[in-house]
């Protein structure tokens, strides 16, 4: 067994906002492995806190982040809030997080992809030299609301921010 099932994101995953509940099967599977023995951990409580999220599995993400007073589990705490809808306390945990390395990674992904492609939609996010959380959480919350805040776009920065966080909790968790 292998990190397959989270990382990188299956394809259709995340889901932004009030993602659909995964099956018991991967519930199952996700909270019942022991991670730490199958991928040479020393914690898993990130690795299975971002897995769960990432299946809709908020509560379970939510009990788990709240476990961890490090800047990646109020990373994954913001990102729970976040798809729940609570949009507020998202960037509260955001700046709870701080100016996290993973923020760097993702402005450049972001502005790579605004190079790629189209740059509709994308500029929304890379308006200032640093990356800004809340530019990501006012775009979920105008798709929450059935406004039009270009879905594509939202869908791919977020698997971004997923992959990359899951890669930093991984290489974090190996060391």
């Amino acid at each position: 067994m292998t990190t397959d099932l989270f990382y990188p994101a299956p394809e259709g995953l995340p889901v932004p906002v009030n993602p659909p509940r995964g099956d018991d099967g991967i519930h199952r599977l996700l909270s019942g492995t022991d991670w730490r023995q199958v991928l040479q951990l020393g914690s898993d409580r990130l690795v299975r806190a971002g897995a769960l999220w990432l299946y809709g599995f908020l509560d379970e993400a939510h009990r788990l982040t709240q476990q961890d007073s490090s800047p990646e589990g109020a990373y994954w705490h913001a990102l729970v809030h976040r798809s729940e809808g609570d949009f507020s306390n998202a960037l509260y945990w955001f700046g709870r997080a701080g100016a996290h390395p993973v923020q760097a990674r993702l402005r450049t992904r972001v502005q790579e992809a605004m190079e790629e492609r189209s740059t509709e939609g994308w500029q929304t996010l890379v308006g200032s030299p640093r990356w800004e959380p809340a530019r990501l959480v006012e775009l979920c919350e105008r798709s929450s609301r059935g406004e039009p805040a270009h879905p594509a776009v939202l869908r791919e920065a977020v698997r971004m921010e997923y992959n990359l966080l899951m890669e930093y909790v991984l290489a974090q968790a190996r060391s």
